[in-house]
């Protein structure tokens, strides 16, 4: 009897311990940086869905809505860290990082894109 309550309980440590530290630890390392590019895309996406809707242009719009798939992706992510524990406290502050080391002005993304000369 008192094998099977040192077996149970040894059990017991080793599923809390899997469950509450050994999944989020393991879901953060292999997805951060993933999810940290996914943020920075979806961001930059709404950010620009939300300057083509201004223009009301129709193609713009349509164009829009499938660069905002990068968000659907990034959902998926997020949702898939929670699912393994990871905290909300945590993916905010993955969001945040990604937020500032992405940071770019518009003049960044627009100057690629100008022509040299007509």
């Amino acid at each position: 009897m008192r094998k099977l309550f040192q077996i149970s309980v040894t059990l017991f440590c080793l599923s809390w311990l899997l469950k509450n530290i050994a999944l989020p630890l393991g879901g953060y390392f292999y997805l951060k940086s993933d999810y940290l590019t996914q943020t920075s895309q979806c961001a930059n996406a709404m950010d620009e869905t939300w300057f083509v809707e201004q223009e009301q242009s129709e193609s713009l719009n349509k164009t829009a809505q499938v660069h905002l798939l990068a968000c659907h992706e990034y959902d998926k992510t997020r949702k898939m860290m929670i699912a393994l524990g990871v905290t909300e406290n945590i993916l905010s502050y993955i969001e945040l990082n990604a937020l500032e080391i992405n940071q770019h002005s518009i003049e960044q993304f627009v100057e690629h894109h100008r022509f040299p000369n007509r």
